[in-house]
């Protein structure tokens, strides 16, 4: 089977370099997103996210930064067609610009000129916000950052990142991948994605899962989306995609998988899952995860990897504290067999006495954890935590707040054990 897809103008524009900041006083994120603010006492960066290694900062806890930048004048051309089109009603609107941040920091919000866009919570989520009726009113823009490292600071040797990205009309704005059920015969996946859709559109959503060193794995990245496939792996749906959120689910089959095992029990079989969302026989949005196939469990205090105990049991798993990491970090282990606790911190003080409160950051904190982090087979087990130095719990509001997170992160995820 043969899928050809075209897609619109791959763009991405990275807004690096000639950021200002500095140490945010209080009441001031009032007034960050203003143009016609003072500049004088700030100082240069060339990315935001990490302000602690910047002159004078590394005490702050929030900062503020400011970025000023001009279209291009081919961009601002593109722009002026596609409002012109749709003021005329000459055709639906097809392309869909986007700011799109990560790694800004752990907790924080975003403006674009003069207009919130929404907070950036999650160092490592990519946060995307759709700004075609902003950049359509001139090629002058400001985006503004409130900035706060929240109750953990991990300094991160991978730079921040803020672009200007092009989609067609639906944009997947969040994927999760899970193995369900592993063995040499059948491997099952759960695919989750969120699509957010500029109008009703019937759109066509067309998953592949390959090896890694399948020729045709990563063809999400290839901007002609060509990817020849016969049956194993595949899946295509239909659906009908309404104007905004759209939560949908599927289920990927594998026969035959090569499982994925720790250093010392087997090999580590990687493959790639691909997944495009088109609109009109044109591909609007593609993403592209790293898995393995592999099933984890831990009974009478004894871990098992696809039905095997392993001989380390409990004691192979490394523990990732506290902050989700960089996915690179997840890779490297996916590569070299290592298995990961990664903790997800809960913080129980933030809502005392608020139990839907609670219960929402709970599913916040382990649905981000599962999206972020749910694909990497390296990572076998989760661990909710209180975040340190918390002085205000009490032992029954912690015993609350651990069901609540555990609760929590058995929904976000039931595949795998929590220690």
């Amino acid at each position: 089977m043969i899928f050809t897809l075209t897609v619109p103008s791959a763009d991405a524009r990275v807004l690096a370099g000639d950021w200002l900041v500095r140490a945010a006083a209080e009441g001031e994120w009032r007034t960050v997103a203003e143009r016609g603010l003072d500049e004088s006492g700030w100082q240069a960066t060339t990315t935001p996210g990490r302000w602690w290694l910047d002159p004078g900062l590394a005490d702050e806890s929030a900062v503020l930064y400011r970025r000023h930048f001009e279209l291009s004048t081919d961009l601002s051309a593109e722009l002026d067609s596609a409002e012109h089109r749709d003021t005329h009603g000459d055709t639906h609107r097809d392309a869909r610009w986007w700011l799109v941040a990560t790694g800004l920091c752990e907790l924080g919000h975003l403006w674009f000129d003069g207009t919130y866009l929404g907070d950036l919570r999650g160092r490592h989520t990519q946060h995307a916000f759709e700004v075609d009726h902003l950049l359509g009113r001139g090629r002058e823009h400001l985006a503004a950052v409130e900035a706060a490292h929240g109750t953990v600071r991990v300094p991160q040797t991978e730079n921040a990142q803020v672009q200007i990205q092009q989609t067609g009309p639906a944009r997947i704005q969040r994927i999760r991948a899970l193995v369900i059920e592993a063995s040499p015969d059948r491997a099952v996946l759960r695919v989750a994605a969120t699509v957010d859709s500029s109008g009703t559109h019937r759109a066509e959503v067309t998953t592949t899962v390959l090896p890694i060193a399948d020729p045709d794995a990563g063809w999400s990245q290839d901007p002609t989306r060509r990817v020849a496939v016969l049956g194993d792996g595949l899946s295509v749906s239909e659906p009908v995609l309404a104007r905004g959120r759209n939560d949908l689910e599927w289920l990927v089959a594998i026969e035959r998988p090569s499982l994925w095992w720790p250093a010392g029990m087997g090999n580590q079989a990687q493959y790639c899952i691909d997944i495009d969302v088109a609109v009109d026989g044109r591909s609007s949005h593609a993403v592209r995860l790293p898995t393995g196939i592999r099933t984890v469990s831990i009974g009478r205090g004894k871990l098992a990897v696809n039905g095997e105990p392993h001989r380390d049991g409990l004691d192979a798993l490394r523990i990732v504290e506290h902050e989700l990491s960089h996915p690179s970090f997840y890779e490297s282990a996916n590569t070299d067999g290592r298995l990961l606790c990664q903790q997800v911190t809960l913080d129980p003080s933030v809502f005392a006495g608020a139990q839907r409160g609670l219960r929402a950051l709970a599913a916040q904190a382990a649905s981000a954890a599962a999206d972020h982090a749910g694909h990497h087979p390296s990572v076998a087990t989760w661990q909710p935590v209180h975040p340190p130095g918390n002085r205000r719990r009490t032992p029954r509001l912690s015993s609350w707040a651990d069901r609540t997170a555990r609760t929590a992160m058995q929904v976000a995820d039931p595949t795998r054990p929590q220690t």
